[in-house]
């Protein structure tokens, strides 16, 4: 299998103004948080009559940043938990309000204060039904949002890498590093790479791409590992 491109097509703004942020392109992102493209657009505002979960630092083009991509990680997981769009955009208009950033869910305080901002919505609602909802969106934070944090680096403030396999797995997302695709952490070769090489002339041996690649084994099995993970 070939990998889609990363690189959406840039329309109006400079090149130079992408770099650091990460580029996606919605059906990469789709493909890297294993669900529909027609998903993402619902939560990105893409769609008609569609309001948007996220804040875009470039809308109106086909492009999604590191951050935003991030965010739509957590969202998804909430959403795979059965807490509502409603009750999520709740908490991201919060969690904006108090650290102060268009990018809530990919900030380092969300880590430590998201399921407080949760029992903060609790507190001014007073219908029994979207109090009970409110609870289940902290307990989703509490018990598989938080695990999450593990894979992550910060900086002073904002997600700076993503480690899809945890830091033990070699794999990271780096928005500095290949404009944020998947690589290999050491090498900085990419996962897409490395998947065709082993996919080349009717599937090639693990050692003999890592031969031709000069990358350790690890590195290809590593690979192998999480392409294997977004397909499942």
């Amino acid at each position: 299998m070939v990998w889609p491109p990363l690189v959406p097509r840039m329309t109006k703004r400079k090149s130079k103004e992408y770099l650091g942020c990460g580029m996606y392109s919605l059906g990469e992102a789709a493909r890297l948080l294993r669900t529909h493209p027609n998903t993402l657009r619902w939560w990105t505002g893409d769609r008609k009559q569609a309001t948007a979960v996220i804040r875009r630092e470039f809308p109106g083009e086909k492009v999604l940043t590191f951050s935003e991509l991030m965010e739509l990680h957590f969202i998804k997981m909430f959403r795979d938990e059965g807490v509502t769009l409603q009750t999520i955009r709740r908490a991201a208009l919060e969690a904006s309000k108090r650290f102060r950033t268009q990018h809530p869910f990919a900030v380092k305080r969300f880590d430590t204060d998201g399921k407080q901002i949760f029992a903060t919505l609790i507190g001014r609602e007073s219908e029994q039904e979207i109090v009970e909802e409110l609870r289940h969106g902290q307990l989703v934070f509490a018990t598989i949002v938080r695990p999450f944090f593990r894979k992550l680096d910060y900086g002073d403030a904002d997600v700076e890498r993503f480690w899809p396999m945890e830091k033990t797995g070699r794999i990271v997302l780096d928005p500095m590093r290949r404009l944020g695709e998947p690589i290999d952490s050491e090498s900085g070769v990419a996962v897409g790479t490395i998947i065709d090489a082993l996919q080349a002339g009717g599937g090639q041996d693990p050692a003999t791409v890592a031969e031709w690649l000069g990358i350790p084994l690890e590195a290809v099995r590593a690979a192998l590992a999480y392409h294997r993970s977004l397909a499942a």
